[in-house]
């Protein structure tokens, strides 16, 4: 469910609209008894949608991102941009936008030379270069904008989890996830039984890379054939 009780349905991470792929090869015979093959595959995929969201209701400390009771407050695939005043803790959130990752880029390469030792014998020698001109292409965002360092979220209609049916009826009706985030509950015993509240802490690592595209990766391969 989003902020507006909804279904937060939207684009899914595997969601590339545009994607190109290619491969050459080239096979090359010399001096009656060598053969060298040449491959080489591209790919070239639009980046993933990003989504942003939020503990509701409840969360553990547990490092940097959290996210033990996240919810896609603004729809799956979908970003907002957050700052938070050093000086007051307010925080300002733009409108929802579909923000992708960058374009992922990879360029493999495949190296064989063989040598006939006969009518059906042939010694091979192999070589493949997964990600050739290791390339490092971001392949995901933090997307939790609530630090995990300590007990961050947000509580609609003022309820938390362990309240029960109560939380989960306010879930189910719009509420207002910004105002929230700037009286957000100091522990989880913040309102209905009135501790002090204000704006929890945006993580630091909001909007940050946090994944990449695998390194460059060498296979030798030597094969009989007969």
């Amino acid at each position: 469910m989003n902020a507006n009780g909804s279904s937060s349905s939207g684009l899914l991470p595997t969601d590339r609209p545009n994607t190109f792929k290619g491969y050459v090869y080239y096979n090359l015979n010399w001096l009656r008894k060598f053969s060298t093959d040449f491959g080489i595959f591209q790919v070239m995929y639009q980046g993933s949608p990003l989504t942003s969201y939020l503990d509701v209701g409840n969360s553990f400390p547990s490092g940097l991102t959290g996210g033990a009771f996240p919810v896609d407050v603004v729809d799956r695939g979908k970003w907002v941009d957050v700052t938070q005043d050093p000086t007051t803790g307010l925080i300002t959130v733009g409108s929802p936008v579909t923000k992708r990752t960058p374009w992922y880029n990879q360029t493999d390469f495949n190296f064989q030379q063989s040598y006939k030792l006969g009518e059906s014998k042939a010694l091979s020698f192999s070589a493949t270069f997964t990600n050739l001109l290791n390339q490092r292409s971001v392949t995901n965002v933090e997307g939790n904008i609530a630090s995990g360092f300590s007990s961050n979220f947000i509580a609609p209609g003022g309820f938390v989890t362990s309240d029960g049916t109560p939380f989960y009826a306010a879930t189910f009706h719009p509420y207002d996830y910004v105002a929230l985030m700037n009286a957000a509950p100091t522990s989880s015993t913040c309102p209905p039984t009135g501790s002090a509240c204000g704006p929890l802490t945006v993580s630091s690592a909001y909007g940050q890379p946090n994944r990449y595209q695998a390194s460059r990766t060498i296979r030798l391969g030597l094969r009989f054939t007969f």
